[in-house]
């Protein structure tokens, strides 16, 4: 029997019907992996805009080199830095030091591998580097004073820069005009910070004298943790340790009340409960207390000890005597006991300021009170007589 030969008519509708069918197929198992409509379409991703320089961030040195890196875009005023997505910076990271960054917005993209910082500058931003020449210089004045006074142990050089920035700087509001009130070149240079200010400024220039500390953070307020005393790291809040007064002399009142607390005692105060869990503490005894250390610490009942303190301190010529006391007994008699004392003395002015924390168990009487506060110094004779 002869073989049937196919036309070439028929070859060429069977050829059509089997690309036919491959393609149907191909569709609809493609249609199932991938949804082509344009509203469900995978974005491509996007790409660093042109003239933005972007860090690849990188933490295998603590992040020393990356911050190399965007302190020299910051240095250059670049309005904006593409940063690696996974990495997330604050204020903290990177205005204490690049003071003339005023402030920092970041925009996420859902198909981008980072973040673009957004960077405003002060006014004077471009003159970043003979800023930085004149913190250093205002920092190293500082030093130089502290290192001619100190008798050479942590402690005392320590305390010296806590009295030195207070002696410099002008505590201000937050609300009062003034650029740099928040870094270490208002503090430092202009003189006059917010607490951001003078907390910066004390880390810096205890870290140049080789003192290790790192700031403490509240909703509302930030103070220093210095690691490296002698006996252990201790807590000081030197902002609040400006009252922002002077003697009829002119020479500020510098109190010692949040000088190398401990953690429970600086967290007494609402303001310095921190905003996370993350610091801890070692060390709990309070040996170095200001108020242990220079003998102005009143144990229970001991007034002549009062009386014999107050008359070293003024006899050393303080403006301000500072003490602590045991019992809260004693620091309520504590304004009778200075009365005392003070008219043993024959001080002239029968009024004098007082300062006390009650949660500290801490009173000052601050002397030589200047002319122009005289209307304070009366509603304080006034409730001197209430209570007496």
């Amino acid at each position: 029997m002869m073989k049937k030969r196919i036309s070439g008519r028929t070859l060429v509708l069977v050829i059509a019907l089997v690309i036919g069918v491959l393609f149907a197929v191909g569709f609809i198992i493609a249609d199932r992996i991938y949804d082509s409509s344009p509203e469900n379409a995978v974005p491509k991703k996007m790409k660093v805009p042109d003239g933005v320089t972007y860090i690849r961030w990188s933490n295998k040195d603590g992040g020393k080199n990356s911050m190399e890196k965007l302190k020299a875009c910051l240095t250059a005023l670049e309005p904006s830095v593409a940063i690696s997505k996974a990495e997330e910076l604050e204020w903290k990271d990177i205005c204490p030091e690049n003071f003339w960054v005023k402030n920092f917005s970041v925009t996420t993209y859902d198909n981008a591998n980072f973040k673009l910082y957004n960077f405003k500058y002060y006014p004077d931003a471009s003159g970043n580097k003979k800023m930085s020449q004149e913190i250093e210089k205002a920092s190293e004045d500082i030093i130089s004073t502290v290192r001619k006074s100190s008798g050479g142990t942590q402690w005392e050089d320590i305390l010296l820069v806590h009295d030195e920035l207070i002696r410099r700087t002008e505590f201000v509001e937050d609300d009062e005009d003034g650029d740099h009130t928040h870094d270490i070149y208002g503090a430092l240079v202009l003189k006059r910070a917010v607490c951001q200010g003078y907390t910066y400024a004390f880390s810096y220039i205890l870290d140049k004298m080789g003192y290790s500390c790192s700031e403490i953070y509240s909703k509302e307020h930030i103070w220093t943790k210095v690691n490296s005393l002698e006996t252990g790291e201790r807590y000081i809040d030197v902002t609040w340790d400006d009252y922002n007064k002077n003697d009829r002399n002119g020479e500020p009142f510098i109190h010692h009340n949040f000088f190398c607390l401990t953690k429970a005692e600086m967290e007494s105060f609402d303001e310095h409960t921190p905003e996370n869990d993350e610091d801890k503490e070692t060390l709990t005894t309070v040996g170095d207390n200001y108020y242990r250390k220079k003998n102005y610490y009143i144990k229970k009942g001991d007034e002549m000890g009062f009386r014999a303190s107050a008359l070293e301190q003024y006899q050393q010529g303080k403006n301000l005597l500072e003490f602590r006391f045991e019992s809260k007994e004693d620091y309520e008699k504590a304004g009778d006991w200075m009365i005392a004392v003070l008219k043993e003395l024959g001080y002239k002015e029968k009024s004098y300021y007082v300062y006390n924390k009650p949660e500290l168990l801490t009173y000052c009487a601050g002397l030589y009170v200047a002319e122009e506060d005289k209307e304070q110094e009366k509603e304080q004779e006034q409730e001197q007589e209430k209570t007496a």
